[in-house]
């Protein structure tokens, strides 16, 4: 069997760690090249000492686009607006491309010097990327060439409201959610530090995080109008990964509970990765998995829904590998079945 060669640009990160780790384990896909500016030539386990032992590749400088079917781009924001247009200008059709960052998360070019402060580099572009949350855009994904990766908020937040959305519900939702450290990268701040971090919380960005139009935007297309306006406030917590997420808004008038859980149960029947849990989920039950965990309560006129990923993999790098098997025709759960790593 041939097998697709993909590579990954920014492989020493967080993200690229994770998506090697993945990508070693998938029976139909082999890793051509990992690319890392600090250690070109050197090997993985080097960035990523999980890795001993279970791979022998060695980061390069670059990548020989001509010799991948696949590219995922786990660069920063700003790099993949900057590089895509060349990239795809020296290989035409033929490379299929998924991007980690939020470079091509938003349709309209106008959000990102607001939200991303900094003007579009390649807007033409913007169409052209599906927005990769399968569970609620398989059908585009499925023809698609190019993917936008959703950010980590968004995914556990947009999975919780997705179902709302798509029934109708409508009105102004709070979420407040919680993050682990390594969401803001490998390298440390002062703010990310772990000594700031640990045992401490700390919110940021309140309504001005990011990752709000790009729910919106996926809640407004799920809706087909502007039904669920996002009030958003991320908090920092003191471990290292997940997101849990707490939405909260009023039940629609005439609507009972079992209505609110019917959506949830049509909307996820069937779902590789969401699992509707009867109780609020747990961070260490879905760590290191692809899974996201929904808890849904409704009492005294209010629709709470709790929502659990591990930031790294359904946030992240295993959402990206998601979208490679839906892209690719392949059942979407492949390298991806392991559980999580409870406790």
């Amino acid at each position: 069997m041939k097998m697709l060669r993909v590579g990954i640009e920014g492989g020493a990160g967080f993200t690229g760690g994770e998506l090697i780790r993945l990508l070693l384990a998938h029976p139909k896909v082999e890793i051509a090249a990992a690319t890392s500016a600090t250690f070109p030539g050197q090997p993985v386990f080097l960035a990523h000492p999980n890795l001993r032992g279970r791979t022998s590749l060695s980061f390069t400088r670059k990548l020989d686009y001509a010799k991948l079917d696949c590219l995922f781009l786990a660069g920063g924001h700003g790099d993949a607006m900057n590089n895509v247009p060349a990239i795809l200008a020296e290989t035409g059709t033929r490379l299929r491309i998924i991007d980690l960052s939020g470079d091509f998360r938003l349709r309209d070019e106008a959000l990102y010097p607001v939200w991303y402060t900094r003007k579009h580099k390649a807007p033409a572009l913007l169409k052209k990327f599906a927005y990769g949350l399968v569970e609620l855009n398989r059908a585009e994904i499925g023809k698609a060439r190019l993917i936008a990766n959703p950010g980590c908020f968004a995914t556990a937040t947009a999975l919780a409201l997705g179902p709302l959305a798509q029934g109708g519900v409508s009105g102004v939702v709070s979420v407040t959610a919680i993050t682990g450290s390594s969401g803001s990268g490998a390298a440390p701040t002062s703010i990310t530090h772990h000594p700031t971090r640990h045992a401490n919380l700390k919110a940021y960005k309140p309504f001005t995080h990011q990752h709000i139009p790009e729910i919106e935007q996926i809640l407004e297309r799920l809706a087909g109008k502007k039904a669920l306006r996002l009030s958003l406030v991320p908090i920092s917590g003191p471990f290292s990964r997940g997101i849990y997420a707490v939405c909260q808004v009023d039940l629609p008038k005439g609507w009972t509970a079992e209505r609110v859980k019917d959506l949830y149960a049509a909307a996820y029947k069937g779902s590789s990765f969401v699992r509707l849990v009867p109780e609020p989920p747990s961070l260490n039950a879905v760590n290191g998995s692809n899974h996201c965990d929904v808890f849904v309560t409704v009492q005294d006129g209010r629709i709470c829904v709790i929502s659990a990923i591990d930031n790294l993999v359904k946030g992240a790098s295993g959402q990206a590998i998601q979208n490679l098997n839906v892209m690719m025709g392949w059942d979407e759960d492949i390298g991806l079945e392991a559980a999580g790593t409870y406790p």
